[in-house]
């Protein structure tokens, strides 16, 4: 039996066939509709399914050969069985080669009936099968294609909204693939160019092999683009059927406002520091002020040169310490133009501590050291400062009552370790895993000594630049330890330390083999006199100004073969009154005097045609060397 019945349409003018056929269908399983003329045949195929059709030719009106006609225009598949007489045999033939699905002669032989109508109705039923699953099969293409799409376009929107560059390259490292973000950061689509040449300072020569083996493996990195600094993310780009490497993907972030607000947070943690250390420089300086007003009083009651000379030398030496402090002051605040270089970290460490050593020393906190040898090591100095001078803060915060500061070093593995530790409070265990997090204290209710939450993240971010990593124990009431690692990474020669400028011995002066003409423009009076005294002693025509304006009109109407000029001075640019000078006396050396931190001469004033820089505090004999320098000069002993 037939699991669903199948319809089948007869059509014949003779009842008697038409009731003998139907009968032996419906007793098959078939549902059976019968029709004694063609009107009737294509109404019920108008308006009901119809798997079969079996149907005499000779009728009156329409013909069998007419119905298939019809049939064939509503629907070609459906199989059409032809029943036909001797006389009209050729006939049938003709229509099953023209696309009826067979033909019975009649008398009929009622198996055979059973038999055709059975394939027919399983071609016919077959054919809505395959129409129902082709056309299943193309409403889940067209779904899938629209969902093709819209991940395309998901992809393309995520691609062309992030805020990265995402290069995709080849074995070769030939970009093939670049979103727009690429275009914004490069100035261009970067397609077709080398990865290399794209991120200088990369050692692809070591980065790229291990990237093409290792489908975990990934590395960042940190570059300069022209004005821009960039963050490189490098990993392998793998085909997830075959698990194939076949090229790298570079995602690069524009970090350059990133870099310029962590600059300036470092800065301002920096400067929230400057605080606690206003008392102990003061007391240093005052100890300074007091040495030097009174060997100054005491020179000036002085009868015989020689005791005077050695209060003056006790004078110059409280100066030179005055100017040790203002220089690590200096230092420690400097913001911008902070380059890596490589140094000792242990004169880092005693120069940042060497700022709070008194201090603590008059609230009974001892700092104990211990230093063994290391190598010198690459960083930024004034952040390095920073660090231990922000260590040593906390640390006394949490000795109210003194203590002890310990600070080693020593060579482990990679690295230089260094461990700073008090006998401090020590911090709760449950606060341990937040304090590097930016904004946490554990300070509020000190009042106005209440935290920022800023100095520890700092103080992270810091070694997290530098390569490295810190690390913090601390049991309560017993003390804290931070622990840090610095990578023993010296990627830059140890430039040589600058020459301090020449200091003539007293028992020489200088013989010039002529005597010049000096301009010495500075808004402070003593400055002028100083340095004019200085040098008319020796022989020197000397002219002095106390502004820019003045200093033009001396310079447009005599020659000067030094002018000193004074790079702060009030209402003038520097580099302006620079220019001016050298456009109208080009012949006239230029020696600039600044008060500004650094030790060399700034290229934007070489550029202008400065000669040499010299550094306030100074002394006289650095007036008189570079005079010497300019106009030529041997030292004569006297």
């Amino acid at each position: 039996m037939i699991d669903k019945k199948k319809r089948v349409l007869v059509v014949d003018d003779e009842q008697l066939i038409l009731k003998i056929i139907s009968d032996i269908l419906t007793k098959e399983g078939y549902e059976v509709v019968v029709a004694n003329n063609c009107e009737k045949a294509t109404e019920y195929l108008r308006t009901s399914r119809i798997d079969v059709v079996l149907s005499d030719i000779k009728m009156p009106v329409k013909s069998g050969i007419d119905l298939l006609e019809e049939i064939k225009k509503k629907d070609p598949n459906i199989p059409v069985i032809l029943m036909t007489g001797f006389a009209s045999l050729e006939t049938a033939v003709e229509a099953v080669q023209n696309g009826a699905f067979d033909y019975l002669i009649k008398p009929l032989d009622y198996g055979k009936l059973r038999s055709v109508i059975e394939h027919a109705a399983d071609r016919y039923a077959l054919y809505r099968e395959n129409t129902r699953l082709l056309s299943d099969l193309k409403e889940l293409n067209t779904n899938l294609e629209l969902k093709v799409q819209e991940r395309n376009r998901q992809l393309e929107n995520t691609l062309n909204s992030t805020i990265e560059s995402i290069i995709t390259t080849d074995r070769d490292l030939v970009v093939e693939t670049a979103n727009p973000k690429t275009s914004e950061i490069f100035g261009r689509s970067c397609t077709g160019e080398k990865l290399s040449s794209l991120f200088q300072g990369i050692n692809f020569d070591t980065i790229v092999p291990r990237i093409l083996s290792d489908p975990s493996y990934s590395t960042k990195h940190e570059v300069r683009h022209e004005s821009k600094f960039l963050e490189v993310t490098l990993s392998p780009l793998i085909d997830f059927e075959t698990k194939e490497i076949f090229g790298v993907i570079a995602a690069t972030e524009d970090i350059t406002e990133k870099k310029k607000l962590e600059a300036q947070l470092i800065h301002s943690a920096k400067m929230s520091g400057v605080g606690p250390l206003a008392a102990g420089v003061a007391h240093d300086f005052n100890n300074i002020l007091s040495g030097i007003i009174g060997y100054t009083s005491l020179a000036l009651t002085r009868q015989d040169l020689e005791s005077a000379r050695k209060d003056l030398k006790v004078i110059e030496k409280a100066s030179d310490r005055a100017v040790e402090i203002v220089n690590k002051l200096l230092s420690f605040s400097r913001q911008k133009g902070e380059k890596f270089q490589v140094a000792q970290i242990e004169s880092i460490i005693d120069d940042a501590l060497g700022l709070v050593e008194h201090t603590f020393e008059t609230e009974g906190i001892r700092i104990l050291r211990s230093y063994e040898k290391v190598p010198a090591i690459r960083m930024n100095l004034g952040e390095i400062q920073q660090v231990f001078l922000n260590l040593a803060i906390n640390s006394k915060h949490a000795m109210p009552q003194g203590g002890a500061i310990a600070i080693s070093t020593k060579l482990a593995g990679n690295s230089v370790r260094i461990d700073f530790s008090d006998t401090g409070s020590g911090i709760p265990p449950e606060n341990l895993p937040r304090i590097f997090e930016p904004f946490f204290t554990t300070k509020q209710s000190e009042g106005s000594k209440s935290g920022t939450g800023l100095g520890l993240s700092v103080i992270y971010a810091i070694i997290e630049r530098h390569g490295g990593r810190i690390e913090v124990s601390s049991e309560l009431n017993k003390g804290t330890t931070f622990t840090i690692h610095l990578p023993n990474i010296q990627t830059v020669s140890k430039a040589p330390e600058s020459e301090p400028a020449p200091r003539i011995q007293n028992a020489k002066v200088i013989e010039l083999r002529r005597k010049g003409n000096v301009l010495i423009i500075d808004d402070e009076e003593f400055i002028r006199d100083i340095v004019s005294e200085c040098l008319t002693s020796t022989g020197h025509n000397v002219m002095t100004a106390e502004s820019g304006e003045q200093a033009i009109e001396l310079i447009k109407k005599n020659h000067f073969d030094i002018t000193f000029l004074d790079f702060s001075i009030p209402n003038k640019n520097g580099i302006e009154l620079l220019r001016e000078i050298k456009m109208i006396d080009p012949n006239s050396t230029v020696v600039i005097i600044s008060s500004r931190p650094g030790e060399q001469l700034p290229d934007e004033l070489a550029d202008e045609g400065a000669y040499n820089i010299i550094k306030k505090p100074f002394s006289v004999d650095q007036i008189q060397a570079a005079v010497s320098r300019v106009l030529g000069a041997e030292a004569m002993s006297r």
